[in-house]
């Protein structure tokens, strides 16, 4: 039957596809499923992080069905054997890849601690307050623009940086009159990227002064920034 096997010697060029296409599809499924587990183990959230074991077993699973069908097919069989091994190298290689990361510590959710929800009387790591005359429209395009960064590759939108663990708007009657952002900061933050950050959001003009490490309660109308 003309669809289940060939009715004619196989062409070289198809031959060649037959040996290549499985091997390379298998090489691709474990290149990707390392790429899963290296960009997994970047996240500093253990909960974003099963996203990425969600999406290396979506992508075996799919790759596994369409193989399947692509098996049918005399002509695509060899296809459809490649794609199986890809669905299968790349859930494989995903686990081998977390095994050996977590082995080496350099999981970066695996650190990651709790942190109590940030309050008015608990202290802060970085305590904005901006100029009066700033709007609260402009605070937001202020935290769209200078607190969030270009999410890392593969990722769409902005992020914060991975080491702010937490944002906190205070209105006017929360920060003596002013409109303030209140973040706090990761233990292991590395102190370079915090001082650059903090340099930028103090180099911003809508920005009057920043409080570090302390409550937003505690900030009174004539205190000073550190």
């Amino acid at each position: 039957m003309p669809l289940l096997r060939s009715n004619q010697p196989l062409s070289p060029v198809q031959e060649r596809v037959n040996r290549v296409v499985p091997l390379l599809s298998a090489l691709i499924g474990i290149a990707f499923g390392l790429w899963v587990a290296k960009d997994c183990a970047a996240l500093a959230s253990g909960y974003l992080a099963n996203y990425s074991n969600v999406l290396a077993l979506f992508i075996a699973v799919a790759l596994c069905v369409l193989g399947l069908l692509m098996l049918i097919y005399w002509r695509t069989r060899w296809v459809g054997a490649g794609l199986i091994a890809a669905g299968i190298l790349t859930y494989a290689a995903f686990w081998t890849g977390m095994a050996v990361l977590l082995k080496e510590d350099r999981v970066a959710w695996t650190h990651e601690q709790e942190v109590p929800l940030l309050g008015p009387d608990q202290k802060a790591s970085a305590v904005i307050y901006f100029r009066k005359e700033v709007t609260d429209r402009e605070v937001e395009d202020f935290n769209s623009t200078v607190l969030t960064l270009h999410a890392r590759p593969g990722r769409s939108g902005r992020d914060y940086p991975a080491f702010v663990s937490e944002y906190v708007r205070l209105i006017p009657d929360q920060a003596n009159g002013h409109w303030a952002i209140a973040l706090n900061f990761r233990k292991n933050a590395p102190p370079d990227d915090v001082k650059a950050y903090l340099a930028t959001i103090q180099a911003d003009s809508r920005v009057e002064t920043v409080f570090l490490n302390t409550a937003p309660n505690s900030i009174h109308a004539d205190s000073k920034h550190f």
